[in-house]
């Protein structure tokens, strides 16, 4: 008698297909994030023309990536959580270096020289908010007591980059040059947007780790 033919997208054939290790792929694109956001840091602090670049092909990257991972979640037949919950992980993870890129157009489109502490500050915070994105994926799949302090850690770097950010626009509307206010002040908001990102991919985890234990 002929064994049951597992031709690939039946639902045979995912079962006896070999799983797919989703943590890796959520890994993966954490740490594209992370060199997106980090690459906006560097070109923001030193204005290299490559690191604009840089920022447009790691969120390409990301794009492929996640990509990847919702084919993958299509045609799985077992997740190791909520295939909702992963997806939802992935697309919020790619709007943070969506963000980061739009940053990147902002100040070309605008023509801005970044000036002074206060940016940079939102920049280094944005990563280390990023950063503890990263460490909380990567002991999802272990230790989600320490997923769930990471991802805490992630949504406490938005408070401090709205503390950041509060003090920058008081500062801002004291100076005299009303175009450099209306631009740096957009370029301002943008960044908030992907310190909100940030916190709300943190949030995600915090759910699930909840629903996991």
């Amino acid at each position: 008698m002929e064994a049951p033919k597992t031709k690939s997208g039946g639902w045979l054939g995912k079962i006896f297909q070999p799983p797919v290790d989703f943590y890796d792929l959520l890994n993966a694109h954490a740490r594209i994030v992370l060199q997106g956001v980090e690459a906006l840091e560097q070109w923001i602090q030193k204005g290299a023309q490559e690191r604009c670049q840089q920022v447009r092909d790691l969120e390409n990257h990301a794009d492929d990536l996640r990509m990847d991972l919702e084919r993958k979640l299509a045609e799985a037949f077992v997740t190791p959580f909520d295939r909702e919950d992963i997806y939802d992980l992935s697309a919020r993870l790619d709007e943070v270096i969506n963000g980061a890129k739009a940053i990147v157009r902002e100040i070309e489109a605008l023509n801005l020289k970044l000036h002074g502490s206060f940016t940079y500050d939102m920049a280094a915070t944005l990563v280390e908010g990023t950063r503890c994105i990263v460490n909380s994926f990567e002991h999802l799949s272990g230790n989600l007591q320490e997923a769930a302090n990471q991802a805490t850690l992630a949504r406490k770097s938005e408070n401090r980059f709205s503390r950041i950010y509060r003090t920058a626009k008081r500062e801002l509307f004291d100076h005299d040059d009303f175009k450099i206010i209306l631009k740096t002040n957009e370029i301002y908001r943008s960044m908030l947007i992907v310190a909100e990102r940030i916190d709300l991919v943190g949030e995600k985890i915090l759910h699930v780790v909840v629903k996991m234990s």
